[in-house]
């Protein structure tokens, strides 16, 4: 097996880890918290708890991504060797980076500290800001993977 197989795999099983999370917590998990779970605190309380482990998974997959990303350009010959679909795939996959260490140092900390002062209502905002950008994020993703797979199985 080459390096460059070794890699993809990490990568895409990265991207299972961290996209396949968010679409089962924006999309599944939390419209269910906000339908079942009346009391407020215990809603954000909870998904406080979910958030605090998926995000250490989130840290393991996005290094994975970035370390495999960045290094699969330099065994493909650097960044003049790509080709359009391996770019947009690279600077897309670099924003939804940047905006998932955005989420965690902004919104996810401020529902901490709401949670701590027992602010259930600046809790819930910071929630949905958190389900909001990872929503934008899940939708980055459509175009990112298929940017992926254009740029590696789409060659002739």
């Amino acid at each position: 097996m080459n390096e460059i197989l070794i890699a993809q795999f990490f990568h895409v099983l990265a991207v299972v880890i961290w996209i396949g999370g968010i679409f089962m917590l924006d999309l599944m998990l939390a419209p269910l918290l906000a339908r079942f779970i009346t009391a407020q605190d215990q809603r954000v309380h909870l998904l406080y708890g979910l958030l605090r482990r998926f995000f250490a998974w989130v840290w393991l997959a996005g290094a994975t991504l970035v370390v495999t990303g960045y290094g699969m350009v330099f065994l493909y010959g650097g960044f003049g060797a790509l080709s359009l679909a391996m770019w947009i795939m690279v600077v897309l996959g670099t924003c939804m980076v940047l905006l998932a260490l955005h989420v965690f140092f902004a919104p996810f900390r401020q529902m901490g500290r709401a949670i701590k002062r027992e602010d259930w209502k600046a809790a819930a905002g910071a929630a949905a800001k958190v389900r909001f950008l990872s929503g934008i994020n899940l939708f980055l993703a459509f175009p990112t993977i298929l940017a992926g797979v254009w740029g590696i199985f789409g060659r002739s």
